[in-house]
């Protein structure tokens, strides 16, 4: 097992990677093991074969980072107000740090419609940028919708109670 670690190289000592539902830095590669120090700061101990023999996402070699927005909107928003936030937010989305995106309409049911943002930006970034870009992005969609007076559809929670009419009996069994 060292032997496929040592010259196909799906890892090297300091990246960052995700195995069997860990994620962290890779500190020491040994003869039998590696060691990983995870995102919660535990320090993990994971024999070779299992790094060799299982799905293994070397985070450090990616090229993009990805981030997606499912905007759950109320029904009460017309087709006219959606027509008219799908290009709102791809235009907002057309900045430098942003590589590609994808916005549209990608359902409708009984409790919202359904917009959904993705957007790909570069690894210049580190986590604490990349999720501080996100934040911003994040702000100025809520502030679009804001500006369009479309609400989400948790906001548009109604409770009617209703006050049963005197000359209907009411039911009095226990």
């Amino acid at each position: 097992m060292l032997i496929i670690i040592f010259f196909d190289k799906p890892f090297t000592t300091g990246d960052m990677v995700k195995v069997q539902g860990f994620t962290g830095n890779v500190e020491r590669i040994g003869l039998r093991s590696t060691r990983i120090r995870t995102d919660h700061k535990t320090y993990i101990t994971v024999p070779n074969k299992q790094m060799v023999d299982t799905i293994l996402d070397n985070i450090t070699q990616r090229t993009q980072r990805r981030a997606e927005i499912k905007l759950e909107i109320g029904l009460s928003a017309t087709i006219a107000q959606l027509k008219k936030i799908i290009p709102a937010i791809k235009n907002l989305l057309h900045q430098d740090d942003v590589l590609s995106s994808t916005v549209f309409l990608s359902d409708t049911g009984k409790n919202a419609h359904i917009i959904t943002v993705e957007y790909f930006t570069g690894m210049h970034q580190d986590i604490n940028e990349f999720n501080s870009f996100r934040e911003e992005i994040n702000f100025k969609v809520i502030e679009l919708l804001s500006e369009n007076s479309i609400e989400l559809a948790a906001a548009s929670t109604d409770v009617t109670v209703k006050q049963a009419s005197a000359d209907i009996p009411l039911n009095t069994n226990k």
